[in-house]
């Protein structure tokens, strides 16, 4: 079982290591979003990124970038975006196998 110090250590290791969110949208542009707010939930850490009223387009993928520039977590979406924003969330369960 993680322990409760064990989950505050990856959490406060995530959480120091990305440094923006991106979307990638269906006309091969992608757009830097930063990142909103980052929580801790009992096993679950939580990543928010707020992409404004000015991303408007076919939204493909979502990705949260490291500090070294790295792809950190990839997700693939198709959402039609219009003029409002939208709040996405990353989820990361963690969980001893």
């Amino acid at each position: 079982m993680i322990t409760t110090d064990g989950i505050n250590l990856l959490y406060r290791l995530i959480k120091s290591n990305l440094l923006k969110a991106q979307i990638a949208l269906a006309a091969g542009t992608t757009i830097d979003v930063p990142i909103d707010r980052t929580e801790l939930s009992g096993n679950s850490i939580k990543i928010y990124a707020y992409v404004d009223e000015d991303a408007i387009g076919q939204i493909t993928k979502y990705r949260l970038i490291s500090v070294d520039g790295k792809n950190f977590l990839e997700r693939s979406e198709n959402l039609s975006k219009d003029d409002r924003g939208l709040l996405v969330l990353f989820e990361i369960q963690l969980q001893e196998v």
